[in-house]
């Protein structure tokens, strides 16, 4: 009998435990047949906070809001460069990668990716992110340079 008990109490237990660590996944909103989920939003802020640390003094519906557009933004920008650009060679890739840890007060590489594992970013979205960014800044320029 006290066996039983302690099963069910056990089983219980666990099952809570199950529903407390699982987060309800929600669509946003839909982009160029992409969408956007609670959670991209949820690692859109951290991206967003890791680059401006003001933002932590806006509220949070401004800051969903901000981290939204700026997915929206992504995403467009993405299928603009992948439908232009070849992408870049790994040495170009990780020199971008170099320049955005050193101007965070990184030396070196190992050292920013445990940083990021703090802040509970993942390294390969962050760079992902970066050479969109940075491919998209040169389409722009090689788009508009002689107009201006």
């Amino acid at each position: 009998m006290p066996f039983k008990i302690i099963y069910i109490s056990v089983l219980i237990f666990l099952l809570n435990l199950n529903q407390v660590n699982s987060k309800e996944i929600t669509i946003i909103t839909k982009v160029n047949n992409e969408i956007i989920t609670n959670i991209d939003i949820e690692n859109e802020k951290k991206y967003l906070l890791l680059l401006n640390k003001n933002l932590s003094k806006i509220s949070e519906t401004e800051i969903f809001d901000l981290a939204k557009n700026s997915l929206i933004r992504e995403k467009i920008k993405k299928k603009e460069i992948d439908r232009v650009f070849i992408r870049q060679n790994d040495k170009v890739e990780n020199k971008i990668i170099k320049n955005f840890y050193n101007r965070l007060g990184f030396n070196k590489e190992k050292i920013f990716i445990e940083f990021l594992k703090k802040k509970k970013i993942k390294f390969e979205n962050l760079k992902e992110k970066l050479i969109i960014e940075t491919l998209w800044n040169q389409y722009i320029y090689k788009k508009y340079n002689k107009k201006i």
